[in-house]
């Protein structure tokens, strides 16, 4: 068989199996929601307060820098950039940038992606839509509410509830309740992840917060949100 015949008997084979899709698990921040709008003018004031402290001295405050914690646990920038600071300085310093964002979704300086509302409005009809977030409960409670997108979803998941364990081992403590077959669409490493330990499907979002190396082994690459379309 030549390479074309193939080509062609994988594109059948992917489609055949994409028919048999059920349910869309949708990271938030990076995926559908562009969070940097809200997230950066709320982590510079939190830099601020760390800089009176003493910390992040040297931490280049620009979007691109503070892109890359996007979609992470909420401590993880705050272990980066203020080594040797205590506990309860991070944890003030968490709860303050917490705050600025909720404050600036509720504000109306937050923003879906292009399409996302219209995208998730034509999914819902065909498949059971989910959330899976690395993030807080309130703050997933307060994005579905801003931008009226709650009546879209199943069910949605945040990272706070299962008290912020790896996104793959939320999704194996609740697969169960998820119609089989799945694909996870998500632009960070762990959502990639959890796709690769649960032994389903993935697209990578590479217009999110992560880097293109971690949509490496994506089944699937969408460079906007409409472009999941071209597949489903």
């Amino acid at each position: 068989m030549d390479n074309l015949s193939k080509q062609k008997d994988f594109n059948f084979n992917e489609k055949e199996e994409l028919k048999n899709i059920k349910s869309i698990i949708f990271d938030f921040d990076g995926t559908l929601h562009n969070t940097i709008k809200i997230y950066y003018p709320a982590f510079t004031s939190g830099v601020k307060i760390l800089r009176e402290y003493g910390f992040a001295k040297d931490f280049n405050l620009t979007e691109k820098n503070v892109s890359k914690f996007l979609g992470e646990k909420p401590n993880f920038a705050y272990d980066l950039i203020a080594k040797g600071s205590d506990k309860n300085l991070k944890e003030k310093v968490m709860q303050h940038v917490g705050r600025k964002m909720d404050e600036n979704m509720k504000n109306g300086i937050g923003e879906l992606y292009d399409d996302s509302i219209k995208i998730l409005d034509k999914l819902s009809k065909n498949y059971d839509l989910y959330i899976l977030s690395n993030c807080r409960e309130s703050y997933l409670d307060l994005a579905l509410k801003v931008y009226g997108i709650k009546k879209y979803f199943n069910k949605c998941f945040a990272a706070e509830t299962f008290g912020f364990i790896p996104k793959d081992e939320i999704l194996k403590k609740e697969r169960h309740y998820i119609k089989e077959k799945i694909i996870f669409v998500g632009d960070r490493h762990h959502d990639m992840e959890a796709a690769r330990k649960n032994n389903i499907k993935s697209i990578f979002c590479s217009y999110g917060f992560g880097s293109q190396e971690e949509g490496k082994n994506a089944d699937y690459k969408i460079n906007s949100i409409s472009e999941i379309l071209n597949i489903l």
